[in-house]
């Protein structure tokens, strides 16, 4: 009896195995469908920002430097929103390490304007001035009258 319990016990995690492992594919697999479309909605608000920078260019008809500058900056983000569309995560997080490596400052000044732009975003901007209550300025409380007999 020894040797038959000994045989079954690696037949019996085996499909445990089988089934952890297809429910990791799975949760791999959603991640994976989710980090897309979250990719694919990045891209679109690039180029939605791509148009604004175009429109902005046409309004500059007197100064045709600064229409040069935009229409470049629309056509580079463009690029940045066809990029993120058709490369992999993975693949994005290996250039951007090898970026990071070829440009050490200019990845530091990245992540600094990254770091501030999302402390913005996370704490409202412009942050609201906080209202101060009238109570304590030099106001003295109203009582109410009593009424005279």
């Amino acid at each position: 009896m020894a040797k038959a319990s000994k045989a079954r016990r690696p037949r019996a995690t085996a499909p445990r195995k089988s089934t952890a492992n297809r429910l990791f594919d799975d949760a791999l697999s959603l991640a994976s469908t989710l980090a897309d479309g979250r990719k694919r909605a990045g891209a679109d608000k690039i180029v939605e920002f791509a148009e604004a920078a175009r429109h902005f260019g046409e309004t500059l008809d007197d100064f045709p430097q600064l229409r040069a500058y935009s229409d470049t900056a629309a056509d580079n983000l463009d690029n940045l929103a066809d990029y993120i569309v058709a490369t992999d995560i993975p693949d994005m997080l290996d250039d951007f390490a090898g970026f990071a490596r070829r440009q050490p400052v200019a990845t530091l000044t990245l992540g600094v304007a990254a770091g501030l732009a999302v402390t913005q975003l996370m704490h409202g901007w412009p942050i609201p001035m906080k209202r101060k209550s009238s109570a304590g300025r030099g106001r003295k409380r109203r009582t109410p009258r009593k009424a005279l007999n």
